[in-house]
């Protein structure tokens, strides 16, 4: 074992011992669920893009299926997406075309009872009841803007507002994975201009530090793994962060 490899079994461990009581519901309603990428990237996607941990959970699901809040808090969403370069500071290209990442259109919702963050990725809408904020371009980078925010100071804000668990945040998309085009402010044509990667959700649970900082990203499974050691049906799971069988 590395020394690298050292560091991430502890950190891993360090992130179990955050108190595990289950707060949350599925961010979808259906009968089954199937997870692509777990909090490790599969060797398939990190060979696209280059990235090893993913700190988040990948649901397979249908474009324009409706989103739902995991647990209450307070909620705001903005857009995020970066241009994927290598090392050496060259764009990085998949099948000859440049490829970018980034959460897309999001929703995120501050928990205040448990002091931990949702992040909902890639939607390609979201419900006009959540303030958007507009993300701010910076060298060809879009940065989502307001979503660091002292939580002190959101019931106040004019980009959030409260949401109650199982409420509809926004619909499933590919935003923010695009592949030699641009999809904000809008997405062009489906067919014409397909996304490097599959339509899916792409879900977070953290909190930030005090300078806003994401950290603790927890895996709300407790598996910490490859997609392929993740539930591909509805069971109940022990250790999670799950409050009800999935």
């Amino acid at each position: 074992m590395t020394e690298k490899e050292r560091k991430l079994k502890e950190y891993i461990k360090k992130l179990k011992k955050i108190d595990p009581t289950p707060y949350l519901q599925l961010p979808l309603k259906q009968k089954s669920i199937r997870i692509t990428e777990g909090w490790f990237y599969s060797a398939k996607e990190t060979k696209i893009h280059g990235f090893k941990i993913h700190t988040g959970i990948d649901f397979k699901v249908k474009r324009g299926k409706p989103v739902y809040a995991s647990a209450e808090g307070w909620a705001m969403s903005s857009y995020h997406s970066f241009k994927v370069k290598n090392k050496d500071g060259s764009l990085r290209k998949y099948k000859n075309k440049p490829l970018n990442n980034g959460m897309g259109f999001f929703v995120q919702i501050y928990h205040p009872q448990n002091k931990r963050y949702t992040q909902y990725g890639h939607l390609s809408k979201i419900n006009k009841k959540i303030p958007f904020a507009s993300p701010r371009k910076i060298k060809g980078n879009y940065h989502p803007y307001s979503y660091r925010i002292d939580p002190k100071e959101m019931e106040k804000s004019k980009y959030y507002t409260w949401v109650n668990k199982g409420e509809l945040i926004g619909y499933v998309g590919d935003s923010g994975l695009t592949w030699g085009y641009k999809d904000y402010p809008k997405r062009p044509d489906i067919k014409k201009f397909p996304s490097w990667d599959e339509v899916h959700l792409h879900f977070q649970e953290f909190t930030r530090d005090k300078n806003g900082n994401k950290t603790e990203p927890r895996d709300p499974f407790n598996i910490y793994s490859t997609y392929e050691k993740y539930p591909q049906k509805k069971k109940e799971f022990k250790n999670s962060l799950w409050k009800q069988k999935i």
